[in-house]
């Protein structure tokens, strides 16, 4: 076949007939041999990877969720205020204590010595054990002198109420045995006697009550005014009682 034949077989073979041509057979294109089928997507493919940068492609290794991220210069004001409470040491009792009255009361010298080895074992620090001494002087002792003084008081009524009903001193016969007991008073009673007596309430005690009047009983006989030297006795005779 010489050389004019075969240019004209190459260009019969690269068009296409009309009704399709036979199935499966290839297809030339100036004077080249069409690709196989899939390998045009292929080299597209190619392409487009050669056109994209270094990095970018589907190979490229991907950076680990997270990394390069800088952490924040500040922490949260949570994690903040949980290191410092951790840091924080908590204080304790002190070398010594240096308690201060409450205003308008004394320091009792004998609480306080009770109270510092209990609040150095409780490792109170000072502020916590002042506010305890501040609390006892202010409102707990003076609660409990208020009490104590109503005991009293209500006990002080109630020899009274005993010495009015008594048998002997008490009942219809009580005013005229008062009177008798404050005639031994006022002749033999000294001022300090009457004073504690006052204030303390013992003189409504039913048996300081019946010692006086017995006295005062003794003070109006004939035998309490006369001499020892008739072998009488005397007032101070009777209420030492001696012989």
């Amino acid at each position: 076949m010489n050389f004019f034949e075969r240019l004209l077989m190459r260009r019969l073979c690269s068009e296409a007939p009309v009704d399709g041509g036979a199935e499966g057979a290839p297809a030339a294109t100036n004077g080249s041999e069409s690709a196989p089928a899939g390998q045009e997507g292929t080299k597209e493919s190619q392409q487009n990877a050669a056109d994209k940068p270094e990095g970018e492609g589907e190979g490229a290794a991907q950076k680990p969720e997270g990394e390069g991220e800088k952490p924040d210069a500040a922490k949260t004001g949570d994690e903040k205020d949980g290191e410092e409470e951790g840091d924080k040491k908590p204080e304790g009792a002190p070398e010594a204590y240096e308690f201060k009255a409450p205003e308008g009361a004394e320091l009792d010298k004998d609480a306080v010595a009770q109270f510092e080895p209990i609040a150095r074992e409780l490792n109170l620090s000072q502020e916590q054990a002042q506010k305890l001494v501040d609390l006892y002087g202010s409102k707990v002792m003076p609660q409990l002198m208020k009490q104590q003084a109503d005991t009293w008081q209500k006990q002080v009524a109630d020899w009274g109420t005993a010495a009015k009903d008594d048998a002997e001193i008490g009942g219809d016969k009580f005013d005229g045995n008062l009177t008798r007991a404050k005639q031994a008073m006022d002749k033999f009673a000294t001022p300090q006697l009457r004073e504690f007596l006052e204030t303390t309430g013992m003189g409504n005690h039913p048996e300081l009550i019946r010692v006086f009047v017995k006295v005062g009983a003794a003070m109006s006989e004939d035998n309490l005014v006369t001499s020892n030297e008739k072998g009488q006795r005397s007032a101070a005779d009777v209420l030492y009682g001696k012989n």
